[in-house]
């Protein structure tokens, strides 16, 4: 238990996938056996100045991360700070005309307080009206204080300071050979958007290349300069995050969704944490939150979203632990990687970062 004061930043993985990518982030791992409460084994090490402990849901669903939440909140009594990070299905286009915003495949969502919500909304939740209509009630806790500072520092400077496309490069550089590939990319061809009122024609086992049409779709080309990316070089979005025990596979639902809450990404966890635990939420973009299922985007959205968030961490000064248990050692600790001594993979240094319509502009790097 001693050791289990250590560690200050909560690390939520929904899926075991998830878990993986943030494993590829962590400068330092340590020992399994020196991570556990209630005879169950955490991820932990160290991320820069922080140590994070990760835990994986046994369940999905909102109640799943709620109850992964209070037993990481227990087992590790010195946390601080929870962040959620996984993958999920995001809005194509959002913000208002003339000014609007392209989401793509392996984009980001970090949660981020706009209109009337904290950056994360349970939409499910309500009463239902005579015609049928579900009548939005509820509130949800925004990002904590502190968290929102770095946050917008995050945003402010991530150009210069948060060097998402470099960390993907380190991430790749510790798998071995046969999965150096795993988080790879896809590229433009492989990121099908379908017109809304095509629905899938196969079944949920079946890929779209086989069964539906392709005539269908959006190229990343058609839809404007917006959506256009080279390769490893997503964009970070902020703003809400739509969460419900539902899965989402409507295009006309995600679309009222968008329109009556200005929510731009969906997901299953992210209310069932905040309800008791506020945090941020980053999610990488694997699907359009529609019936067109694309679990080949999945693994390099875990892993744009764990660089972002290794990179939002970064923002957020070391915290201190003042119990005298902190005499306890962890393993020893080697500095951290600084972003400037990370070589870029490819791709043109004018072409960091940049703020524009709330995202954080490329990068260089490699849903459910």
């Amino acid at each position: 238990m001693a050791r289990n004061q250590q560690f200050t930043i909560g690390w939520i993985s929904p899926l075991p996938l998830e878990k993986e990518a943030a494993r590829l982030v962590l400068d330092e791992e340590y020992p399994q056996e020196d991570v556990q409460h209630e005879n169950t084994f955490y991820l932990g090490g160290r991320i820069g100045q922080h140590k994070v402990v990760i835990g994986v849901q046994r369940k999905i669903g909102l109640n799943g991360a709620a109850v992964l939440a209070e037993k990481m909140r227990v087992g590790f009594p010195n946390i601080k700070y929870l962040v959620l990070v996984g993958i999920a299905g995001g809005v194509p286009r959002y913000g208002p005309t003339g000014a609007s915003s392209e989401i793509v495949l392996g984009d980001v969502v970090v949660s981020s307080p706009r209109g009337n919500h904290g950056g994360v909304l349970q939409y499910d939740k309500g009463a239902w009206q005579g015609e049928g209509r579900l009548n939005f009630r509820g509130h949800t806790n925004g990002v904590p204080g502190d968290l929102l500072a770095a946050l917008n520092n995050f945003r402010a400077e991530g150009w210069s300071k948060t060097n998402i496309p470099g960390r993907l490069k380190q991430m790749r550089l510790k798998l071995d050979e046969k999965r150096q590939h795993q988080f790879d990319d896809p590229g433009p061809t492989r990121d099908r958007l379908f017109e809304d009122e095509y629905n899938h024609r196969g079944t949920e086992l079946d890929d779209c290349k086989d069964c539906c049409d392709a005539d269908q779709t959006i190229s990343r080309s058609e839809r404007g300069d917006g959506a256009t990316r080279l390769l490893d070089e997503p964009l970070v979005h902020f703003g809400n995050i739509a969460s419900s025990n539902q899965l989402q596979i409507s295009a006309r639902e995600r679309n009222r969704v968008q329109l009556e809450h200005d929510a731009i990404c969906f997901e299953m966890e992210a209310a069932g944490v905040m309800e008791e635990y506020p945090c941020v939420v980053i999610r990488g973009i694997c699907d359009y939150a529609d019936s067109h299922k694309n679990k080949g985007w999945q693994n390099y959205a875990a892993a744009t979203a764990a660089a972002c968030a290794k990179g939002l961490l970064s923002m957020l000064p070391a915290i201190e632990v003042t119990d005298s248990s902190k005499t306890a050692s962890l393993p020893s600790e080697q500095p951290a990687t600084h972003a400037s001594n990370i070589t870029f993979g490819s791709g043109n240094s004018g072409q960091q970062a940049g703020v524009i319509n709330g995202g954080v502009h490329g990068a260089v790097f490699g849903r459910r």
